[in-house]
């Protein structure tokens, strides 16, 4: 495992004007720091990379997501600084181990040193095990508090294994909290064994499948929930979005979300003021069509950024 500040070479895009900040994209505003030294200054977002396809490749998917987090910078980096937000790039952190539990942890710990540097953090992996880095990020951080985990998901994400993976993360939570609750949205049935529907029956998993997103139940399903929890852990992993959308994923899917319906339920769970750190996982630049998932991403971020009351 090893950490690394990130290349401000990454950082780059259309200028307008060097001055006039009313003209100004993120790449203008953002500051590249040494999440590993002393932290003084405050910003509106952090961006934490998690540069890790290890358990994507442990969970038979393909590889190539530890390159996501550069990707998104380069798109997110040339749309418009709205708001005139202050934004820190914290680096990113990867591995050369076979094993992902010793990069989780660092990376937890980055969360938790971090946090009160940002308003509101960007977390860009890599593969879905960033979803229990980032559980252990939170633990660390509110360790009296109750914790639900709302993931926007094709996958229940509820595997057994001997060591972790990007399948895992979600069962680690359970067996680890039992105050957790967990809650998936955009569930899709091919996409999971009757064994993982029981498993999830089993903890008592909550889900909405992708073809009853945007019903009038999908909103009181996520208010329920929400209500529930002191602190909501929001994740999403791209493999929710329909390919034609989001090819650039580790595993791609048929009948998924638009990008509309994502960003809408993104919206509607920060609007509950209990969510401090987004994860997107799986974006999987190897696999990529000009750009397209990158810079889906980094629309999603955008809408994250501009539409949240951690911020505004």
């Amino acid at each position: 495992m090893m950490y690394t500040v990130s290349d401000e070479s990454l950082w780059h895009g259309r200028i307008d004007d060097k001055e006039n900040r009313d003209h100004f994209r993120n790449f203008q505003a953002v500051d590249v720091i040494d999440a590993t030294g002393d932290l003084t200054e405050r910003y509106d977002v952090g961006i934490l990379g998690y540069a890790v396809d290890r358990g994507v490749h442990m969970n038979q998917g393909r590889v190539g997501a530890k390159h996501g987090p550069d990707a998104v910078r380069t798109k997110f980096g040339n749309l418009p600084l709205m708001k005139d937000i202050s934004i820190a790039d914290f680096g990113n952190v990867s591995t050369d181990e076979p094993y992902v539990e010793a990069v989780q942890k660092e990376y937890a710990e980055l969360i938790s040193k971090t946090n009160d540097y940002a308003k509101f953090h960007l977390l860009i992996g890599g593969g879905h095990d960033i979803a229990y880095a980032h559980f252990k990020g939170l633990k660390a951080l509110y360790p009296d508090q109750t914790i639900g985990v709302v993931n926007i998901d094709a996958h229940f994400d509820l595997r057994d294994a001997q060591y972790a993976t990007s399948g895992t993360g979600f069962k680690q939570i359970l067996d680890e909290d039992a105050d957790a609750g967990y809650l998936v949205l955009g569930l899709q049935e091919v996409g999971n064994t009757q064994y993982l529907f029981n498993v999830a029956e089993q903890y008592d998993v909550k889900y909405v499948l992708a073809e009853d997103i945007d019903y009038d139940t999908t909103d009181e399903i996520i208010q329920s929930f929400i209500e529930q929890y002191d602190v909501i852990m929001l994740t999403l992993c791209l493999d929710v979005l329909d390919s034609a959308f989001a090819p650039g994923v580790s595993a791609p899917c048929s009948f998924g979300l638009t990008p509309q319906q994502v960003e809408r339920l993104i919206r509607e769970v920060l609007s509950y003021g209990k969510t401090r750190h987004l994860s997107i996982a799986e974006m999987n630049p190897e696999y990529d069509i000009d750009g397209r998932t990158a810079k889906l991403v980094g629309h999603i971020s955008f809408h994250a950024v501009h539409r949240n009351p951690n911020i505004l």
